[in-house]
């Protein structure tokens, strides 16, 4: 019995995640990309997305097929600055919290 309440448990905290995201998606998806990033690096292709109503992307193609990972968030800009808040922490384990926009780059931190 206790085995079978630990996985329901992981269940729901596998599923918070999107849970978040489920209320944005609607505007996600009608939101405009106000800028566009992309690394390439042997096969793999990773992007980021910044989109109107403070809202992001991160996400990760093998040759340029369909995305395997994705990582949304929303943000909060100060000067040139972005906060990022990812719906699920792995996509700030792998980019930070912190992206400062230059010209023609982004850096993260």
């Amino acid at each position: 019995m206790k085995f079978l309440s630990l996985v329901f448990i992981a269940f729901l905290l596998s599923c918070g995640s999107s849970h978040k995201f489920s209320k944005y998606k609607n505007l996600f998806e009608h939101s405009k990309v106000l800028y566009s990033y992309k690394a390439v690096a042997d096969m793999n292709g990773s992007y980021f997305e910044i989109r109107e109503n403070n809202l992001f992307q991160f996400y990760r193609q093998l040759f340029d097929s369909v995305k395997n990972t994705v990582y949304p968030g929303t943000y909060v800009l100060q000067n040139d600055t972005f906060y990022l808040k990812f719906f699920d922490k792995k996509g700030e384990q792998i980019l930070g919290k912190k992206a400062i926009r230059r010209e023609d780059d982004i850096i993260f931190y």
